[in-house]
């Protein structure tokens, strides 16, 4: 079988560039497992409802001119454009990888048996362990994930402790959101445990002991929300250590030229803040887009400014721009803006107030 243009997974990258593809009047093949399923909503509102949030259905993809494998690719040659997929051999044109991160919980014993609530199956799964009632619940990591994770399990009435190795929520990003994150955390009624180094998960009568250096604590159920790297499956060829991807303007990858690849796999190639590694949503859907253009040849270019949202229980962060080239955050007319060395802004945070973003987006010039 041919297929003009074959993306390698149906996340939101893939299915953004599977959707704009179409729009330009390529007919694509979107190969994944199961249907395109929203990401940021697995750890919010679709955790919160128990199903995941759809971002398309079979009735919609047809609508839109898009071929669906439900498929993960076997064997890949990305020289000849082959894609061995679900039993089904296939000849692509193009190829686009849309693969995103693998959230594979760090060697610490017992840990692997945690549930991972990043994936649709995972938190299909979660949903299931929580099922019969309050739970006891211990969410290793305290990151963006982990944080929405243990708010919306607090909120729904468990009894939820977050732990970290850093001391605070959020700890990892910038200031001020590690100290709104730990506020976010206590309003919806969750515990933190932060400096923790894990040592181990032991399960017996299904009850989780999860140690840490100087304690530990006890939980019906485990989540691991450790973070995601950057993910090729063993059939693309691809070495992990290449990973994240640096690609063209194109978002080509060098070396191969009927391969285009999007989203978390990549250094995005943003026009104005350079190589950057973004795996946040809305670039997800920049990326897909833009390398949907290069592959229909309509000139565009990856200069909309970075973008992030998070809900944290009863609380909103937004942010606009990128915060890793700002050298000095303050508050300005109720925005806290991140300047670079040169004192021009290049990121701003909103708190609470959604419709603070247009002024953000305007000191940025975007």
């Amino acid at each position: 079988m041919k297929a003009e243009v074959a993306i390698v997974g149906n996340g939101v990258a893939g299915y953004a560039c599977a959707a704009r593809l179409a729009r330009h009047g390529i007919r694509p093949l979107l190969i994944g497992p199961g249907l395109p399923v929203d990401r940021p909503p697995l750890t919010k509102q679709g955790l919160a409802a128990g199903a995941p949030v759809l971002l398309a259905d079979e009735k919609r993809l047809d609508e839109l001119g898009i071929d669906r494998l439900d498929a993960m690719v076997d064997e890949a040659d990305l020289v000849s454009g082959r894609l061995v997929a679900g039993g089904a051999e296939f000849d692509a044109e193009t190829i686009v990888l849309a693969t995103g991160l693998s959230y594979r919980p760090p060697r610490i014993p017992g840990l692997e048996a945690a549930h991972v609530n990043a994936t649709p199956r995972g938190m299909t799964r979660l949903v299931d362990a929580l099922a019969d009632g309050p739970k006891r619940v211990v969410v290793v990591g305290a990151g963006l994930i982990g944080t929405e994770t243990a708010a919306t399990l607090a909120v729904a009435g468990h009894d939820v402790t977050a732990i970290d190795l850093l001391d605070r929520p959020l700890d990892r990003l910038h200031e001020p959101l590690p100290a709104l994150g730990a506020a976010a955390l206590a309003d919806a009624g969750a515990r933190f445990v932060g400096g923790a180094e894990l040592t181990e998960v032991a399960v017996e009568d299904a009850q989780a002991t999860v140690s840490y250096t100087d304690g530990s604590l006890v939980a019906d159920v485990v989540v691991a929300a450790t973070g995601g790297r950057p993910f090729s499956p063993p059939g693309l060829g691809i070495d992990a250590a290449e990973l994240p991807l640096l690609v063209g303007p194109d978002l080509r990858v060098p070396g191969h030229e009927r391969v285009h690849a999007v989203g978390d796999l990549i250094l995005a190639p943003h026009a104005r803040f350079g190589p950057i590694r973004f795996p946040h949503w809305d670039m997800a859907i920049a990326t897909g887009d833009r390398a949907a253009d290069a592959i229909a040849g309509v000139d565009s270019e990856l200069d909309r400014p970075p973008y992030w949202w998070t809900d944290i229980g009863p609380r909103t962060f937004a942010e606009v721009g990128w915060a890793e080239a700002a050298v000095e955050w303050g508050e300005e007319d109720g925005l806290h803006v991140g300047r670079d060395a040169t004192g021009g802004p290049v990121a701003v945070l909103v708190v609470d107030d959604p419709r603070k973003l247009r002024a953000g987006r305007a000191l940025l010039g975007a």
